[in-house]
């Protein structure tokens, strides 16, 4: 080998180590970043979650509480010995609470009243306890730091509110325990991370909640390191710290959960969240590595490699979207809005999911009850008003309403509300909890759907209109004549009720067409319509045939008795009037041809030849007159074969 040859082989091989040193380390340090902007992106989605989680739940409590207050409004609280029917109470409101260990009731000396845990405990004092000073001091609800039950024997926390009696004055204290690990048990599921860690501190630094739990009663205050002290200021926030707790390493997201004075913090282990970005990594250089050390008649593989390793990055990066995309509809399905509506105060707690769907930020929307009927449609009121009032009254089980609301950005939306009230020893509402749910898409559906179909249907009339209808005059063709025939032969008529049928034909009418054209025509043909429709009694049918032919049929016809003839007669007398067409005047006889039959005798067919053998008759014998044809009954007056 030349040394040209070697010096060149020696510059390639040399070029390959370092385009492999350059593509290596752009591509872990892109995937780093990459790996940690999803990562703080999936922490700070899965801490909201966690925190609406920790308001819903200490919201039920204050639900729970509120019943509990309600329970004894009032009246005394019991003595210890004599609580077994209010201990019952308690009990059925701890079992629709769902999540709650247990309810505990104080008097104001601080000594235990009831409880719905087993009576064994017997009676205690928790005056020295932080929760009954707290609330003996005058705070009506109290979140308490991490508790170890002297008596349960294990960690919890308590969420208290304070007893009064009418007159504002302690009466003493109720409380319920919220088991320790409620919390952290709901972000591990989410998570799927054992080691995954989540921190529940009041803004004075009190621990709430921690994982993993202490072997005792944690410190009061934050930690001297404490980085989330310095950074209330914000709602939010990612960070990264080694825990003085376990030593492991973590990226923490913390979310402030206002008014409730919480702080809410969640992390997971840094070598867990960037154990991919490491295999990776090693994959990479290992790739790189063997690629420098093979020759450059190998470079082919090593690029071969490397598109493997691009594909590898590519489906790695996918199933990333892929497991955010699985979040997202996590997330969406606890998108609706939840509301509180307190009906002795009219003062409404809503989420700010709720107000969300209005297009408003968290404080953009109050606790006015009235805020929401001003942003409701004004059709809608009225409705969702009486199905609420039907609730309060106890009329219905439940509030269950679509209406329209005033969107921020100017259009109507469309809402489903759903509620149910709460209802005092006396049977009063005292608030009513419920939720919505954006349906508008839903809804739009429908509507165009709804619309199709009345276009479809006006189009099938339009068709059967067109098909039974002439379209000169507007009056219904031979082919309906035809049906109604058919339809007066299958009716159920009294015995020895009479049917007829007329025929109709212009005298004279091809004189018009042929002086003054067919237009002249066609609008004598539409005043004879006109005409033949004002003589018609109530239950009449008149027809046109065709050309100048026309049909009237005369369903309940007792001959000359009932008129029959004479209709007959007032027709042709009708439309032989004069008329002025196109300036001129025009005028027309009319010849009739009747046929009376006995109800359901005579077949269609056979009634008009019978009347069309009549309106020969009259044609031949001077025209514009009435001949009426006889029914096979010579009794009858009107049955006779001569003119009428």
């Amino acid at each position: 080998m030349t040394a040209n040859i070697r010096s060149l082989v020696a510059a390639l091989v040399v070029s390959a180590v370092a385009v492999t040193i350059i593509a290596a380390s752009a591509t872990t340090i892109v995937d780093h970043r990459t790996t940690r902007v999803h990562a703080e992106r999936e922490l700070d989605q899965r801490i909201l979650l966690v925190a609406e989680h920790v308001r819903a739940v200490i919201q039920t409590d204050v639900m729970l509480l509120g019943r509990v207050a309600d329970h004894f409004a009032g009246r005394p609280l019991p003595a210890f010995l004599e609580a077994d029917a209010d201990r019952k109470a308690l009990r059925a409101m701890l079992k629709e609470a769902g999540g709650v260990d247990s309810i505990w009731v104080y008097d104001e000396y601080g000594d235990a009243v009831l409880s719905t845990t087993e009576e064994r405990h017997g009676r205690f004092n928790v005056a020295d306890r932080e929760y009954f000073q707290a609330t003996r001091a005058g705070e009506r609800l109290f979140v308490s730091p991490l508790i170890w039950g002297r008596v349960t024997g294990g960690f919890f926390i308590v969420v208290a509110r304070r007893l009064e009696d009418s007159s504002g004055a302690f009466r003493g204290v109720a409380m319920v325990g919220v088991p320790a690990d409620r919390f952290p048990d709901f972000y591990r599921r989410i998570a799927g991370d054992e080691k995954a860690s989540l921190a529940v501190r009041k803004l004075n630094g009190d621990v709430v909640v921690r994982t993993p739990l202490p072997i005792a009663e944690p410190p009061k205050g934050w930690p001297k390191d404490s980085y989330v002290r310095e950074r209330l200021t914000e709602e939010a926030g990612v960070y990264e710290r080694t825990s003085v707790i376990d030593g492991i390493g973590r990226l923490y997201a913390f979310r402030r959960l206002d008014p409730e004075g919480l702080v809410v913090i969640a992390g997971r282990p840094l070598d867990a969240l960037f154990a991919p970005w490491w295999s990776r990594t090693l994959l990479v250089w290992g790739l790189g590595g063997g690629g420098v050390a093979l020759s450059l008649a190998l470079s082919v593989l090593v690029l071969r490699a490397a598109r493997r390793e691009a594909d590898a990055l590519r489906d790695a990066l996918r199933a990333v979207r892929e497991s955010e995309e699985r979040f997202d509809m996590a997330v969406a399905a606890t998108a609706d809005g939840i509301w509180d509506w307190d009906l002795r105060t009219n003062r409404v707690r809503r989420t700010a999911r709720m107000k969300a769907l209005y297009g408003l930020a968290d404080h953009e929307m109050g606790d006015d009850s009235q805020e929401f009927w001003d942003l409701l449609h004004p059709d809608d009121g009225p409705v969702l008003r009486a199905a609420v009032q039907a609730h309060l009254e106890r009329r219905s089980e439940q509030v269950e309403a679509e209406c329209r609301v005033r969107h921020k950005d100017g259009s109507w939306r469309w809402l489903f509300v759903r509620g149910r009230a709460q209802f005092g020893a006396d049977g009063e509402p005292l608030r009513m909890v419920g939720m919505m749910t954006d349906v508008t898409e839903r809804r739009e559906r429908e509507l165009l759907v709804q619309a199709a179909h009345r276009a479809a249907e006006a189009e099938k009339e339009r068709a059967r209109h067109a098909a039974n209808h002439d379209p000169l005059t507007g009056l219904p063709n031979r082919a309906y004549l035809t049906e109604r025939l058919t339809a007066l032969t299958g009716a159920a008529v009294p015995d020895g009720a009479r049917q007829a049928v007329m025929l109709l034909d212009l005298d004279d009418f091809k004189a018009v067409n042929d002086t003054l054209g067919h237009p002249a025509g066609d609008e004598l043909l539409r005043i004879v319509a006109d005409r033949l429709r004002s003589c018609l009694r109530d239950g009449d049918f008149v027809a046109r045939l065709g050309g100048d032919e026309f049909a009237v049929v005369v369903p309940a016809a007792c001959g000359t008795a009932c008129g029959t003839l004479a209709l007959a007669e007032r027709i042709v007398a009708t439309v032989g009037q004069g008329a002025v067409i196109a300036g001129r005047p025009v005028r027309v006889g009319c010849s009739a041809g009747v046929s009376v039959w006995a109800a359901a005798a005579l077949e269609p067919e056979e009634a008009i030849r019978q009347a069309d053998v009549a309106l020969y008759e009259a044609k031949r014998t001077g025209k514009n007159r009435v001949v009426l044809q006889g029914c096979g009954d010579a009794s009858h007056p009107a049955c006779g074969s001569g003119a009428a």
